[in-house]
């Protein structure tokens, strides 16, 4: 890949949604895909001139003018109503004055861009669509892209982003100012989107590769925007970053040589990087203020016991069982049942660990397959059950859709098999 394309790439996975959030703030909301496909056509045209002519000296700002200019065109061609069309082509000629010298243009989309994402967690908009139309309208992910990290159909995501976009034009909505109240009813929807897309990224359901690090690193970039933002901040905010940092602060230990998953008892741990756990402890220095307590700042101590034990076995286990107590108190998700059964069998021993996930509902089992039946398997193996073990495997094998979690599960099928 060229310089040109690296940094036409960059400007795509970085300035996407603050270029999406101008254009929609200028043409409004009922032309956002119109924003979406002329900033597409944008940076194709920026991989062609930049080459040619050289790298403008504001990247952004020629991006924008072009995408504008595209955008007007489409609008003339579409023989929309004279009276909006004048006022985007004067909007347009004003923009294209004062944007050359870009005195407020970093901090005026950053703006923007919060502001694009607080109206895609508007209240309306069922909760799955809120989170494709995130990754679409925000990050720039394509359809194909979402439907792999949520674990559906690109046929499903386009029903999404199509319902949530007609309720966005059946309300009337528009990305202007919004009201304190309405930010705070609407940051925690916010912060609720970004662990989802981090999550989809930390443990790839689909797909050859097992962790999808675009997305990690966008639900972080995302989580900093909103913690830095004076009304959108809150101890949750920062919470938040800071278990997201610690999470990816162990992404290098999760594989081994060949790209395959690696249980944290086997981890490498000094493939771990200190200096994002030392970030993620200044955010939670600042998440400590006020008497606040959400689910992140409890996550985020489990995880930070994770982090400062010297190995698998100095781990604090009794302390994590502490915490998950108090975070099923509040957030008891089948996934957090299944963690904290799992932190309990460490304490306790693997046969109440192995008691608590048969107690577990079947409706909350199908949601957390195939780590039901992987956490089965092991907790069996730690009772001596070889053969139940290597069943869970198999069901667990049969469940499995991303080829990495496939390949770990048939080595340890393989494994049980030789010690058989």
């Amino acid at each position: 890949m060229n310089s040109t394309s690296q940094l036409v790439e960059h400007f795509f996975r970085h300035e996407y949604g603050r270029l999406v959030a101008l254009l929609t703030r200028d043409f409004g909301v009922r032309n956002l895909e119109l924003a979406e496909d002329v900033i597409q056509s944008a940076m194709s045209r920026a991989l062609v001139v930049w080459p040619r002519s050289g790298t403008p000296t504001e990247p952004s700002a020629w991006l924008y003018r072009t995408a504008k200019n595209l955008a007007i065109d489409n609008l003339r061609r579409q023989k929309l109503a004279q009276g909006f069309l004048d006022a985007a082509i004067a909007v347009s000629e004003e923009s294209s004055t004062t944007i050359a010298t870009l005195p407020h243009f970093d901090s005026e989309i950053g703006d923007e861009t919060l502001r694009l994402l607080f109206l895609c967690c508007h209240p309306a908009i069922a909760v799955d669509s809120q989170v494709a139309l995130a990754l679409k309208t925000v990050s720039g992910f394509g359809v194909h892209e979402i439907a792999l990290g949520l674990l559906t159909t690109s046929a499903n995501i386009e029903k999404r982003l199509t319902r949530a976009k007609e309720k966005m034009r059946e309300l009337h909505l528009e990305l202007s100012e919004m009201t304190f109240t309405e930010v705070l009813e609407r940051r925690e929807a916010v912060l609720s989107t970004i662990y989802l897309i981090f999550n989809e990224g930390y443990a790839a359901t689909t797909g050859d590769v097992p962790i999808r690090l675009d997305l990690c690193w966008e639900a972080i970039r995302l989580a900093k925007m909103v913690a830095a933002h004076p009304v959108a901040d809150s101890p949750a905010a920062h919470a938040l970053v800071a278990l997201l940092l610690l999470h990816t602060a162990r992404m290098d230990g999760r594989l081994d040589t060949e790209g395959g998953v690696v249980l944290l008892a086997q981890q490498d741990r000094t493939r771990w990087d200190g200096g994002l756990m030392r970030e993620a402890m200044a955010y939670a220095q600042n998440a400590a203020r006020g008497a606040e307590l959400s689910r992140y700042h409890i996550e985020t101590a489990i995880a930070w016991e994770h982090c400062r034990a010297p190995d698998f076995s100095g781990t604090n286990w009794e302390r994590i069982v502490e915490l998950y107590r108090l975070l099923l108190d509040r957030f008891a998700t089948p996934m957090i049942r299944l963690n904290a059964a799992v932190a309990r069998s460490y304490v306790e021993g693997p046969e109440v660990g192995h008691d608590l996930l048969l107690k577990l509902a079947d409706s909350d089992r199908k949601q957390v397959r195939p780590w039901w039946d992987c956490c089965m398997a092991q907790l069996n193996e730690r009772r001596g059950q070889h053969n139940s073990a290597r069943s869970h495997w198999l069901d667990a094998l049969a469940l499995a859709t991303a080829e990495p979690q496939r390949a770990f599960i048939r080595k340890q099928i393989e494994r049980l098999s030789i010690k058989k």
